[in-house]
């Protein structure tokens, strides 16, 4: 996809949204970001907090309503934002592809969130097109109302899902998420997988040794 189509099919309505994604900007030791989502099977012992809206409750813009208003608070409370409120966002690496679309790569972007936003509505609504399967499906999510995405701290010390379960919506946040069992066991499965991407392990071997690193470094006095 050009710049150009990019910007009219990705960039543009995301920013109609309250995403505005910005050029660079990506901590180059960023949590790797195949690793984010196995967070939502963190529990409370993690630091885990959940903000949940049900089906039956609510519905159309009072659904969404509620579930934004529960995004926001979580993203506030947990430091997800910078002093600029940014941070960064999956994005898939590209549009739909049959080389590649049932790889689903995604890579960070650095968004920033604007004054006037809709996250679990208008930003889940932005097409990202059919696959291959034959399926429509979005960029955060299926539509709006109904999100699957990933967000992470600059600094990496807070991520943030939003999700769709059975009965209904929500977003969940981790605190330290490259500390929690379930990450560090995925990535060392990760990096001793020979069938694993080149770049999926060499990210995974890449994180595990800075955490070794920072972990052996003596206690600054």
């Amino acid at each position: 996809m050009g710049v150009r189509e990019t910007r009219r099919k990705v960039l543009a309505p995301l920013r109609r949204a309250g995403l505005e994604v910005l050029d660079g900007g990506v901590p180059e030791d960023a949590l790797p970001v195949f690793v984010a989502g196995v967070t939502v099977s963190c529990g409370k012992e993690t630091g885990r907090r959940d903000s949940y809206v049900d089906f039956a409750d609510f519905d159309g813009p009072r659904l969404i309503e509620q579930a934004n208003r529960g995004w926001y608070e979580l993203a506030t409370s947990s430091g997800l934002f910078d002093a600029r409120r940014e941070f960064l966002l999956a994005l898939p690496a590209h549009r739909y592809n049959p080389r590649v679309d049932l790889e689903r790569t995604f890579v960070w972007r650095r968004v920033r969130l604007l004054d006037d936003w809709d996250v679990m509505g208008a930003a889940c609504a932005v097409r990202r097109g059919r696959s291959v399967l034959g399926f429509d499906e979005c960029l955060l999510g299926s539509r709006a109302g109904r999100p699957e995405f990933c967000m992470l701290s600059l600094d990496s010390t807070v991520v943030l899902l939003g999700t769709t379960w059975q009965h209904g919506i929500g977003s969940l946040t981790v605190p330290d998420p490259g500390s929690t069992q379930a990450v560090r066991r995925y990535l060392d499965g990760v990096a001793g997988d020979p069938d694993a991407s080149p770049e999926n392990r060499a990210a995974a071997l890449a994180w595990l040794r800075r955490e070794a690193t920072s972990t052996a470094r003596p206690a600054q006095l």
